[in-house]
């Protein structure tokens, strides 16, 4: 069975998450909280496996929250709940440690997908997300930004294709736009993926916030 935690202050959101999660046979609610600091008074006493946490909250928002939870239980598997709106946040949830994104507005199988992908050790957005969550992402020095990709030991094809990753293409359009094969473009992922050590493009894209790779 998999225990869920959720984090919303909002009643009918949270009426509406319940009766999606509890449609699901191997899911389990086993604590609400309508604010972050409710849910860290709480947080040793949880047995979570997912907290699904709402971002703009009184008292505590869901950012604060998720980086003190991550600092004391650096296992923690956060998923965001969010708006569009809320998109001045997604660098910043992201930086605290959220592992998920999914938007109030998607399909109750979005939600379901979401959890099963984190909870196994990956990373997922809302496919709306995606391109979004990038623009987002603060300017950064050339020099610190090189310094990083030195390190990695990332081939220029391998920044180009992460560079074109993040700003939403498919491999279709990737393969075409660097003039190589669809088959180049899924090698270079895979390799990419093995040195993030991250099991999709959603985790790519994640760690290439994390760690300022790219910029858009």
């Amino acid at each position: 069975m998999l225990k869920i935690v959720i984090v919303e202050d909002l009643p009918m959101m949270l009426e509406g998450l319940k009766l999606l999660i509890e449609r699901v046979k191997d899911f389990r609610i086993v604590a609400e909280y309508t604010n972050g600091k409710e849910f860290m008074d709480n947080l040793h006493s949880n047995t979570a496996d997912i907290v699904l946490m709402d971002i703009d909250m009184p008292v505590m928002d869901g950012i604060e929250a998720t980086r003190m939870a991550v600092s004391l239980v650096p296992d923690i598997k956060v998923i965001a709940l969010t708006m569009y709106n809320d998109r001045k946040f997604y660098y910043k949830m992201v930086t605290a440690g959220a592992r998920g994104f999914v938007l109030k507005q998607s399909p109750s199988n979005e939600l379901e997908t979401a959890i099963r992908e984190v909870y196994q050790g990956g990373n997922f957005f809302s496919p709306e997300l995606l391109r979004t969550v990038i623009v987002e992402m603060q300017g950064i020095e050339k020099e610190i930004l090189q310094e990083k990709k030195d390190r990695l030991k990332l081939t220029e094809r391998e920044t180009q294709i992460l560079q074109l990753l993040c700003q939403g293409l498919s491999n279709n359009e990737i393969a075409e736009k660097q003039y190589v094969s669809l088959r180049t473009v899924e090698t270079t992922k895979s390799r990419l993926m093995q040195k993030t050590i991250t099991r999709n493009t959603a985790g790519l894209i994640i760690w290439a916030i994390k760690n300022k790779i790219v910029s858009i």
